[in-house]
């Protein structure tokens, strides 16, 4: 079987569920981004291996692909909890907690394990230099509804105006949190940051060309 025929994988895992190899037909469609059929196969793949590491990452791309930050997360935490090194799980979880607002204490040990893998992280270097800001004792916060955080809105230091964003938060996370958002001019200036930063620039191209089909 030719593992990059997209045909014959898909042939194939319609009479084998239980292969092992549901990752590599997920990956096809994840670079296609065919996010929902993504995660639909890798969620029948990990019903039967739920351990496989390669099928619980990809499903938290594609989980970001489609703009659920709380499901990324959780697969992500599930890479990690079988690869503590997992380099871009790890890099990847601090920035997906930030925009789902977790607890102080969820945020540093998630940049700590970012720049234990990758020490030359800048936005883990960042989060963890910054002091963080003193609460006044005769400050009232009053209450606030609960509301759903597995879609957020952009953080606070990104604007909607166009007010240029920081070049430590340009990551291809960041791209397709902004798509999963419907925020694709935001997402293009990001990739232009990645550009300047010499990213991968065959990705940078594609996902440019995946964004102006939606404007």
């Amino acid at each position: 079987m030719d593992l990059k025929n997209l045909t014959e994988l898909e042939l194939y895992f319609a009479n084998h569920f239980d292969t092992v190899l549901f990752p590599v037909l997920a990956e096809i469609y994840q670079s296609k981004r065919e996010y929902d059929r993504t995660k639909r196969v890798c969620e029948i793949g990990l019903e039967h291996h739920p351990k496989s590491i390669d099928g619980q990452f990809i499903l938290s791309q594609a989980e970001l692909g489609l703009g659920n930050l709380t499901g990324a997360e959780k697969w992500m935490k599930k890479v990690l909890t079988q690869v503590p090194d997992h380099t871009i799980a790890a890099t990847s979880l601090p920035m997906v907690q930030e925009q789902l607002e977790r607890s102080p204490a969820t945020l540093k040990a998630s940049f700590k394990r970012a720049q234990s893998v990758d020490p030359n992280n800048q936005f883990a270097k960042d989060y963890l230099a910054a002091k963080p800001p003193k609460k006044s004792k005769e400050a009232h916060i009053p209450d606030v509804p609960k509301k759903d955080k597995s879609k957020k809105p952009l953080p606070k230091d990104i604007s909607l105006e166009g007010v240029a964003i920081s070049p430590r938060l340009a990551t291809f996370t960041l791209v397709n949190v902004l798509k999963g958002q419907g925020l694709f001019q935001q997402a293009l200036d990001v990739l232009d940051i990645l550009a300047k930063k010499s990213e991968d620039k065959k990705r940078i191209a594609d996902e440019r060309k995946a964004i102006k089909a939606e404007l």
